[in-house]
């Protein structure tokens, strides 16, 4: 069988010794998960998008999106949903091709609720062309590093995610891990508009208002709702802006998912 030489050369290179091996190199993303405009909006609102360089997980059409996608202030990746029921479509192949219908220039997935199988991660390396994903989620795992899947999908594995730290009932500060996000790896931070715009507390609070709705109640949630039933003690929004703010306090660097495909198959 012959070599596949651009395989062993990105093999080298992931290999070889990173920033992210000296220094926390901080990554933020975003699976949207069907939110609605009004929430979406309100969302990005209260985000400084021009410095966050984050990379948004699609699952529909949003015109909001689309607007700070061409504005620069955003990059766009997959969500898809694999699982039965899925508003994606029936097969594999279907569900992608209706996520990259939202985002056809896409390079990166991050799957609902993680599924990955290998058929799915072939399917989307070898006729779609996406490049990398972020489907593996750990609790303030150390000294992350990018690695190389079978299917020659670069995974990013996950260092925080909002619902899985309070479904870990870590508390609704980062202080006492501060030593986690300051020592070298690369510390991808993933959250969803939902827990943003409302600030959950914990898990069960945002669970409730999620089995209190429809699915069409849910895609249209308006801001009269957001306003009325947003948490107003400390809660996932304050998570995450202290980690916002951490990374700037040590002036660690940020990172696009993008930008660590680049680095990883170029250096």
């Amino acid at each position: 069988m012959e070599l596949d030489q651009q395989m062993a050369e990105r093999l080298e290179r992931a290999a070889a010794p990173h920033l992210w091996d000296e220094r926390p190199v901080f990554c933020f993303t975003s699976d949207i998960d069907w939110a609605s405009e009004a929430v979406i909006d309100d969302y990005f609102r209260r985000l400084p998008l021009d410095m966050l360089k984050l990379t948004v997980f699609v699952t529909h059409d949003s015109a909001i999106i689309q607007r700070e996608f061409e504005a620069g202030r955003l990059q766009r990746g997959i969500h898809p949903n694999f699982l039965p029921g899925s508003s994606h479509g029936d097969s594999f192949r279907e569900v992608i091709e209706t996520c990259l219908s939202f985002a056809p220039e896409a390079t990166c997935t991050r799957s609902h609720r993680a599924f990955e199988v290998t058929d799915t991660a072939h399917l989307l390396h070898n006729e779609y062309h996406i490049q990398c994903c972020s489907n593996v989620f750990t609790t303030l795992a150390p000294r992350i590093r990018p690695f190389w899947m079978e299917s020659q999908l670069l995974q990013v594995p996950i260092f925080f995610e909002d619902g899985s730290f309070l479904y870990n009932q870590l508390g609704l500060s980062i202080q006492p891990y501060r030593d986690y996000f300051t020592a070298p790896g690369i510390k991808v931070i993933s959250f969803h508009p939902m827990n943003m715009a409302f600030n959950t507390p914990h898990i069960a609070w945002m669970r409730q208002i999620k089995d209190s709705l429809s699915r069409d109640e849910f895609n249209h949630i308006d801001a009269s709702m957001i306003q009325r039933m947003r948490n107003q003690e400390r809660g996932a929004f304050d998570i995450v802006m202290e980690i916002l703010n951490l990374a700037q306090q040590i002036q660690a660097p940020i990172m696009s998912l993008e930008e660590i495909y680049q680095s990883t198959v170029r250096s």
